[in-house]
This record gives C-alpha cells, sequence and structure tokens, in this order.
C-alpha cells in the first residue's frame, strides 16, 4: 500500500511541474531607440471611385391584404464593404453586402359598398439583402491601395558533428507591419423597380386584393473606397530678400562750386 501511495504522490508533482508557466524571465536593458519626423500628413485619400448595378428579386408579405400601393421610401444600407487585393499589385477586389430598406404604405379594405371602398392606410418595413463583388485596377501613377507585408525567417544551427541541425535550437525572426484599412463611403443609390401583386383574391367583381409583393429592384450603386495615408505636407521656398537700390540712382549729383 505504502508503495502505491508513493506512486500517486509522485504522479502529482509531476502534473504541477509540467504546467503551463513562465519562468526565468529577465530583462537586460533598454535599446537606443530610432526616432524620425517625417514632414507629412495623414489624411484619407480616395483609391476609387465605382458605380455598380444590381439587381434583386424578393418577395414581401404584408401584414394585411391590400387594395393598392401608395408610396414606396427606399434606402441603403451598408453592413460590409472590405477592399481584397489580389495577385496584381494594382489590383483588388471590393466585396460589398448590405440590405435595401423598403417602406411599403398601401391601402387595405374593411368595407365595400356599391359606391366606394373603406380601409386603413397601413405600412410595411422591409429590408431586402443584397451582395455583389467588384474588381477594382488602379492607375500605375496616382493614389494606390498601400498594404506592406510582414516578414517571417527561420533559421538552423549544425550539431557537433557538422552532419545535421540542432534540434533543440533555432533562430526565428519575424516583422509585423500594421496596416491602415480600406473603407468605403456611399456617394448616391437609384433606383428603378417592378411591383408585382400577387396572391390576388376578389372582394367584389371589381375589387381585388393581394397579400405578397414581388419586388423586381435594379439598384445603381455609388461608391467611394478610401485609406488613410501619410501625404508629404507641400514646402514652399522662402522669399528672396530684397535690398534697398544703390546711392546713385536715388541720391542727387552733387553740386559744383
Amino acid at each position: 500500500m505504502g508503495i502505491h501511495g508513493e506512486g500517486c504522490n509522485c504522479g502529482q508533482s509531476q502534473v504541477t511541474k509540467n504546467s503551463c508557466s513562465v519562468e526565468k524571465a529577465r530583462v537586460f536593458g533598454m535599446a537606443s531607440t530610432e526616432t524620425t519626423f517625417p514632414k507629412t500628413i495623414k489624411v484619407p485619400v480616395t483609391l476609387a471611385e465605382t458605380a455598380v448595378v444590381v439587381c434583386v428579386e424578393a418577395d414581401v408579405h404584408l401584414e394585411k391584404p391590400a387594395l393598392e400601393i401608395i408610396r414606396v421610401l427606399k434606402s441603403v444600407i451598408l453592413e460590409q464593404c472590405e477592399l481584397v487585393p489580389t495577385f496584381s499589385p494594382h489590383s483588388a477586389n471590393l466585396f460589398v453586402t448590405g440590405f435595401i430598406r423598403k417602406n411599403i404604405e398601401y391601402t387595405t379594405i374593411d368595407q365595400v359598398t356599391g359606391t366606394a371602398v373603406c380601409g386603413d392606410v397601413r405600412h410595411t418595413t422591409a429590408l431586402v439583402p443584397f451582395d455583389f463583388c467588384t474588381e477594382l485596377t488602379f492607375p500605375a501613377a496616382g493614389p494606390t491601395l498601400q498594404l506592406a507585408p510582414d516578414f517571417e525567417s527561420h533559421g538552423e544551427y549544425l550539431n557537433k558533428s557538422g552532419h545535421a541541425a540542432k534540434i533543440n535550437v533555432g533562430l526565428f525572426g519575424n516583422r509585423k507591419v500594421y496596416n491602415e484599412r480600406p473603407y468605403c463611403e456611399l456617394l448616391f443609390t437609384e433606383f428603378t423597380e417592378l411591383d408585382i401583386g400577387l396572391e390576388n383574391k376578389r372582394c367584389k367583381d371589381t375589387t381585388k386584393t393581394f397579400s405578397t409583393v414581388r419586388e423586381k429592384i435594379v439598384l445603381r450603386i455609388g461608391l467611394k473606397v478610401l485609406q488613410d495615408q501619410q501625404v508629404p505636407i507641400p514646402t514652399t521656398p522662402p522669399p528672396k530678400p530684397t535690398f534697398p537700390p544703390p546711392c546713385k540712382s536715388i541720391c542727387p549729383p552733387k553740386k559744383k562750386w
């Protein structure tokens, strides 16, 4: 029994010894720092302006059967706009995701007589999603996307025999560059659409209602792609000093007596 107890205690101490921790951490002073003073200003730089046409189709179900649509208000809200570099240094793909916010105002039927139709005016606010990807090509002369790559290296040492590398010793290095993330802004939106009422029901001989609206939307959206960059500050040379004219040109001639 004593032997088994000793083995159990040994196992517990081994687990404690191999637990995750940091030991013998030392700091060997500070090295000299390198400071630069660039004559630049950090401002948003426009990389590109583009207009994309997107075709969207969706069915919007109304809360109550509608007699007719009075008005439709639309706006665009972007959820994601990301610029992803491609294999060419002067091109990138723009991934855009968002939705069209539509407010549909329509009339309903509560009472139908031989000469009139009575009802309420209701509204339905629908969120119609859309997404697309378009390619942007930057000119060689002009603002371009600035993304500095990271750097990683790995080196090995020879063992004493000189025939292989040391397994327990390695030389590693890396350099991380923190780039400015490109972003987008909305410039304009244009809509053309066709609304079709579905699930028609006849209330009277000349009166029909519908409960679903099929939306066929053509959206033209304008986007501006920007990135915060370091731009040189323009400097003007100092003005040249001016001196008074020589005395001969302004002093009167001396009189002879």
